[in-house]
């Protein structure tokens, strides 16, 4: 009777390995071309990495990364600490190996640099030291800081085998991560991802290519890459891709990371705890404020650098940041900016049609010197806020004029599609420029209503404007709170 069994031979386990440390690689080399990449330097087969020579990253402001790449030999056999620990024939074990790499490498940098342990393995979830970590990141070090029992046994057997005492242990577990349990496979679907944030070719063939690529650097002599030296090697492949719409992701509300994000910025810390539908307002106003200009002005800066000046701005978030992120990247900087609406993708490029139904109300009354006063603007598209505005202003703005900008019947059909948009915004932003030159106003309080894609199209065209402060809409009639503030 045939035995069967599901180990590889050598070869195949040489060849699986190889395969999976080259997409590794790759993934990485995409990942450089991110507009907010933070890797500065690239080596494949590292001269004087010691056993993580697969592959090595260099980061700005962030401690360096070795990595060493596993594939597993045999689909029976799952990542334990018995795997950790094995010696085979008397030689030193894997954690040995990356414990003295480790070692070797840390007086050589200011920040003590990461090991990364990538393998397809998966863990064994009863194993008694890695089996909590199971699902999340396998950081050994916050099982075994402050464990007690059976898990400070277990602190004890772990530097015991290292022959070092448990607080060297910890230190070394602190910059010690396994990946673990991403097959070949899921490594092509990160690679796919990566290359679109990266704007290159995301095809079959392309991902053949930068394998191959990284192949015939790791045959070369050892030598390291810049960013700029890899795009030049993504050029000259012909990988770039043709029409690829780079993104800018925005968490806000709640986590959304896009793996083919272009930029990425995370402001999820900046609101309230709590159900993500009800966070509307920031934590520390003053210091979030700060933080998204710092951040934008950041992602401004990198994306016009990565000749980045034409978008897709995704979300979660608020119309106040829609507004901040349009206002930031304004038509005047150079910037097109996009979104996805209920009809499909608005762009601030598209042409405004003839439909200009916008209605602007004025003050009823108007003192004899009105110049010099604040604007408070309510914008009422998708549902009228004249009313809840109006009760906001007596008691936190009672100075300001209030101007009245609405759509005939503001509801959720109020807006027929991008170019009726496009005709409001750039009539409303005709109609303030005019009352601006007579009445002066130091500052205007936006109120908006309208969907995302229109608020970030409309900051995209505000221009030549007083400084403007948005406002959060709290969820309770007559109840608004100070948001951002944007200055031309």
């Amino acid at each position: 009777m045939t035995r069967v069994t599901t180990s590889r031979a050598a070869s195949g386990a040489r060849i699986l390995g190889d395969d999976v440390q080259h997409l590794i690689a790759w993934y990485h080399v995409l990942r450089t071309q991110r507009a907010d990449a933070t890797i500065t330097e690239l080596a494949v087969e590292a001269d004087s990495a010691g056993n993580v020579d697969d592959l090595t990253l260099r980061r700005s402001a962030r401690p360096a990364e070795y990595w060493q790449v596993k594939a597993s030999v045999d689909a029976t056999s799952p990542l334990t600490e018995a795997w950790l620990f094995h010696r085979p024939k008397g030689k030193a074990s894997l954690l040995q190996r990356l414990h003295a790499s480790w070692r070797k490498l840390r007086p050589e940098h200011d920040l003590p640099p990461k090991i990364v342990l990538a393998t397809t393995k998966a863990i064994d979830s009863s194993d008694p030291v890695l089996g909590a970590r199971a699902t999340t990141d396998a950081r050994i070090v916050e099982t075994l800081r402050s464990a007690t029992g059976s898990m400070a046994e277990a602190r004890k057997r772990w530097a015991e085998h290292l022959a070092i005492d448990e607080d060297d242990l910890l230190e070394f577990l602190d910059s010690f991560e396994i990946r673990h349990s991403a097959s070949e496979a899921e490594w092509r679907e990160k690679v796919q991802d990566a290359a679109a944030g990266a704007r290159v070719r995301t095809d079959p063939d392309a991902v053949t290519i930068g394998i191959q690529q990284v192949r015939d650097w790791v045959k070369a002599p050892r030598q390291a890459f810049s960013p700029a030296e890899l795009k030049e090697a993504i050029t000259r492949l012909g990988l770039v891709a043709k029409d690829q719409r780079p993104l800018f992701v925005v968490q806000a509300m709640e986590p959304n990371p896009r793996p083919d994000a272009s930029y990425s910025v995370d402001w999820t810390d900046l609101f309230n705890d709590g159900d993500p539908r009800e966070r509307r307002r920031f934590r520390d106003p003053e210091d979030a404020r700060s933080r998204v200009a710092a951040d934008l002005a950041v992602a401004r800066q990198r994306l016009r650098g990565a000749g980045i000046d034409d978008f897709e701005v995704v979300g979660p978030m608020r119309l106040p940041l829609w507004f901040a992120v349009g206002a930031n990247f304004s038509s005047t900087a150079g910037f097109a900016v996009s979104a996805q609406a209920r009809d499909g993708l608005w762009s601030s490029k598209a042409v405004p049609g003839s439909q200009r139904d916008l209605v602007i109300r004025l003050p009823e009354s108007w003192p004899a010197d009105p110049a010099g006063r604040p604007w408070a603007v309510s914008v009422s598209f998708a549902t009228d806020i004249a009313e809840d505005v109006d009760e906001f202003l007596s008691s936190a703005v009672p100075d300001a004029y209030h101007l009245q900008a609405r759509l005939p019947e503001p509801g959720r059909a109020a807006l027929d599609g991008l170019p009726h948009a496009q005709a409001v915004i750039f009539h409303l932003r005709e109609e303030l420029r005019v009352l601006r030159r007579s009445l002066r106003p130091p500052e205007i309080h936006l109120f908006l209503a309208m969907p995302g894609a229109c608020a970030l199209l409309l900051g995209n065209a505000w221009d030549r404007m007083p400084p403007t402060w948005t406002y959060w809409d709290l969820g309770v009639p007559g109840c608004y709170e100070r948001a951002v503030r944007v200055s031309n």
